[in-house]
C-alpha cells in the first residue's frame, strides 16, 4: 500500500517541466476543444463545473470581485462555459504552461486574453486579481519547491482579501480507495506520473502565510470539500468489482445514477474541492 507520509518528488525525467508538458501536448492533440480533454470522465467535469459555478454565482452576488484569473486553463473549455454563464459580469485570463493548449484556447473567440505562462511566474502586477479558479493544475508541479512557489506567485498577483476555489489531489482519498481495493483482491490505482497529489503537511506548507482556508459553503459554494468521495468509491471500487470482462470502463448510466443519488461521504477521492482567501 502507499505511504501516505511520503513526500518524494516526483523522478527527474529530462525535466520535469517538460515531461509534464509533454503530456498535455499529447491531450491537445488527441481531444481538440472536448471537455474530455484532462478529465475523460464526465461526472467528474459535470461536478466541478457546478462547484465553479456556485462559486462564481458567490462572487458575481458580493460584488467586488471582477478579474478572475484561471490557472491551467486548457483548451478553454471552462472559461467557455462562464462565458456562456456571466457573459461581461467578470474579466477573465486564462493562463496555461502548454502552446497547444493555449492555441486551442484562442481558437475558441473568446474575448479574453489566454496568456502561455507557468503558474510559478507569473507576468501580472502585484494584487491584480480579485479571484483564482483551477482544476487539477498544482498537483502538476512536480516539487514540493514548485508547489510552494506557485502559491506564493498566486498571493503575489491575488490582492489581499481576494478568494480562490481550487480543484487539487491528495493522497490520503487514494491510499483509502486502495485500501478497498486490497481488501476485494483488486490492484492497486497508482498516481500519474504527470501528478504530484499533496499530503496534509505539504499542503500547510504551501499556504504559508499568504493563504488561510474557508470555512464550508462559504461564499455560497454549497458542494462539500470530500465532493467527489462517493462517486470514485462506487466507480473506482465497487463498479470494478462487479463490471464483467469486457464491460464499459467509465461514464456508465452506473457511475451517472449513482453520482445523482448519493451525497458525498467519506474520503475515497483524491480530488477535493478548497476555498481560500488571500491573507
Amino acid at each position: 500500500m502507499p505511504d501516505r507520509d511520503r513526500d518524494l518528488a516526483k523522478p527527474d525525467r529530462g525535466g520535469t517541466t517538460e515531461f509534464v508538458r509533454s503530456y498535455y501536448t499529447e491531450q491537445a492533440d488527441a481531444c481538440g476543444s472536448s471537455p474530455q480533454s484532462t478529465m475523460p470522465d464526465e461526472v467528474v467535469r459535470a461536478i466541478e463545473l457546478s462547484a465553479i459555478r456556485e462559486f462564481m454565482d458567490g462572487l458575481a452576488a458580493d460584488g467586488q470581485y471582477r478579474r478572475v484569473l484561471e490557472i491551467g486553463c486548457g483548451n478553454g473549455y471552462l472559461l467557455s462555459q462562464l462565458t456562456e454563464w456571466f457573459g461581461d459580469r467578470f474579466s477573465f485570463v486564462g493562463v496555461d504552461a502548454t502552446p497547444d493548449m493555449i492555441a486551442l484556447s484562442r481558437e475558441r473567440g473568446l474575448p479574453w486574453q489566454f496568456v502561455l505562462a507557468s503558474v510559478t511566474a507569473l507576468d501580472f502586477p502585484d494584487g491584480y486579481f480579485d479571484a483564482v479558479i483551477s482544476e487539477r493544475v498544482l498537483i502538476n508541479l512536480l516539487s514540493e519547491e514548485e508547489q510552494i512557489r506557485s502559491f506564493t506567485e498566486l498571493g503575489r498577483v491575488v490582492r489581499t482579501g481576494g478568494v480562490a476555489l481550487l480543484v487539487e489531489g491528495f493522497r490520503s482519498g487514494l491510499d483509502n480507495l486502495n485500501r478497498a481495493r486490497e481488501e476485494f483482491l483488486l490492484p492497486p490505482i497508482p498516481e500519474p506520473d504527470v501528478n504530484f497529489w499533496f499530503t496534509e503537511e505539504r499542503w500547510r506548507a504551501c499556504l504559508g502565510t499568504c493563504w488561510s482556508e474557508l470555512p464550508g459553503q462559504a461564499l455560497s459554494v454549497k458542494t462539500p470539500e470530500n465532493f467527489l468521495s462517493s462517486h470514485y468509491f462506487m466507480t473506482r471500487f465497487f463498479h470494478d468489482v462487479i463490471r464483467p470482462e469486457g464491460g464499459k470502463l467509465r461514464n456508465t448510466e452506473f457511475a451517472r445514477f449513482f453520482a445523482t443519488a448519493l451525497p458525498p461521504v467519506g474520503d475515497y477521492s483524491p480530488l477535493r474541492l478548497k476555498l481560500l482567501r488571500r491573507q
